[in-house]
């Protein structure tokens, strides 16, 4: 290939590399972030934790509006009827006999018993032939004076009726059911709480998850580049020492080797790096294809308790166990409004009416009102056993509830305690990984320098420098497990802060 070619295949290359690095630019991000930041990101973004907030408002107005049953209810009804026939108070006409005033009794109001011994004085026909008192067929006695009601103008009621009017309950005694009905509200709040803490947690948990798995790539591509500079300076010299025919075709051959393994190892690391961050951005509801650059140290190692010193602490810490505690309260609340139905209730009642026809005006064609005021009271004498059954059916509901927290409780210390081992594991684990490290860097050193020397071959350099990036990749590994071990730690004891 002349000189020509060469010079236009260079620039060809170059124009690809910009076209291809331009339109990257065009459709990602470079962002540059703490871990501090992704959570507030993750927080953002995220639609979880919006839902669960959302839940949150819900339940705390539901809480709310569960407590205004403590207060009178005030509605205003009313109601329109339309009738086809009018009301008649009489069945046909009706004659009132007419008596003097001396012959009722003033005590009694009733007519006097003496009244047949003076009929004439009492108004009281009699026959004028016998004297005797004339009677109708029915055996009453005939007066003298009738007053005329006729049947049809004793009638009242229009075709159109109207009641309307302000109410007044306030309940005074229905057995505890306002009172937990409230309480099964506010532990149905606070479970929503507890839930949307959980979601914050479970959150931080993937954040930090991703975040130390991108560190540890990031650090094993730092060692693999590293090692790549040091076997093409390696390469340079047993090339030099070849053309010149101090080592054999076997031993270029070795670090050639060596270098195509890095080189798949450096592409794998890669790819795996792209594809966490790309994890990374979709938990920060971030566009997959936004390039981050993540920095921290996973050296660090904290201290804490061991599990047994604060067990209970611990334990009750876990929004599991919470979330249980208010189920059980929703649980007891439940059985009280079962027990509330074998009690009284009690209701204060005030109304004030709007009545057309007007009752208190003869019923005539125009609008009375009056006002009412009383106590309700109902108490159940007998149900055949329905709230006997739901009774029973609650308490079972309350020891289910308890015997689940139960288990829960020992199922959370054995995950503490295994979570627990692990840490501690992971600890010595990493001292052991420095260690070896340090072993493996001055075995290279001393490698090294009896390579210079001609005391070893290239062969024994390349395993004591593959020796030596094993030793720094396990610890970099044993960094971020480290880091993963103390994360499942904090979440298993609910220690995860936000």
């Amino acid at each position: 290939m002349n000189l020509k070619k060469r010079y236009i295949l260079i620039l060809l290359w170059f124009s690809i590399i910009y076209v291809n690095a331009f339109s990257q630019s065009d459709k990602s991000d470079t962002l540059y972030l703490s871990l501090d930041r992704c959570k507030e990101i993750a927080f953002e973004n995220n639609y979880g934790i919006k839902i669960s907030e959302s839940q949150v408002t819900i339940t705390e107005n539901i809480r709310k509006s569960a407590k205004t049953n403590y207060f009178g209810q005030i509605s205003l009804g009313g109601q329109y009827q339309l009738t086809n026939k009018p009301f008649q108070v009489l069945n046909g006409n009706v004659f009132l006999p007419v008596v003097p005033f001396w012959s009722i009794d003033q005590e009694t109001m009733d007519l006097r018993p003496d009244i047949l011994q003076n009929p004439l004085l009492n108004g009281i026909v009699i026959n004028p032939a016998t004297g005797e008192v004339i009677r109708d067929p029915q055996g009453n006695p005939l007066f003298f004076f009738y007053s005329y009601l006729p049947a049809d103008q004793l009638k009242f009621g229009t075709h159109h009726n109207f009641l309307f009017g302000p109410n007044f309950i306030q309940p005074l005694y229905l057995g505890g059911k306002i009172r937990n009905t409230y309480k099964i509200a506010e532990s149905t709040r606070n479970i929503a709480e507890i839930q949307l803490d959980t979601e914050k947690k479970e959150l931080i948990y993937k954040v930090e998850e991703a975040y130390w798995r991108i560190i540890d790539l990031q650090e094993k591509l730092k060692l693999t580049k590293t090692a790549q500079e040091f076997l093409n300076r390696l390469y340079y010299d047993v090339n030099n020492f070849y053309e010149e025919g101090i080592v054999t075709k076997l031993e270029l051959l070795q670090v050639e080797m060596k270098l195509t393994e890095l080189e798949l190892n450096k592409t794998k690391l890669e790819n795996g790096l792209r594809i966490s961050c790309m994890a990374l951005n979709q938990i920060m509801g971030l566009d997959p294809h936004t390039i981050v650059y993540l920095s921290d140290d996973a050296e660090k190692i904290n201290v804490y308790p061991p599990p047994s010193a604060v067990e209970k602490t611990l334990v009750y810490n876990r929004n599991e166990i919470k979330i249980f505690d208010e189920t059980t309260n929703i649980s007891l609340a439940q059985q009280n409004i079962f027990k509330s139905r074998f009690l009284p209730n009690v209701n204060l009642m005030a109304n004030y009416l709007f009545m057309n026809p007007n009752p208190y005006k003869g019923f005539d064609k125009s609008f009375g009102s009056d006002w009412t005021a009383g106590i309700n009271i109902q108490i159940p004498i007998t149900h055949w056993g329905d709230r006997v059954y739901t009774m029973r059916a609650s308490n079972e509901i309350v020891e289910i509830a308890r015997l689940k927290r139960e288990e829960a409780v020992s199922l959370i210390i054995l995950d503490m305690n295994l979570a627990w081992n692990n840490y501690t594991e992971a600890i010595k684990n990493l001292n052991l990984s420095k260690k070896s490290m340090e072993l493996a860097a001055e075995i290279l050193r001393v490698a090294q320098d009896n390579y210079v020397e001609g005391i070893i071959s290239v062969s024994k350099l390349l395993e004591a420098e593959t020796n030596y990036v094993k030793a720094q990749t396990e610890y970099v590994e044993a960094k971020t497990k480290l880091k993963l071990c103390e994360l499942e730690y904090l979440k298993k004891t609910g220690e995860l802060k936000f």
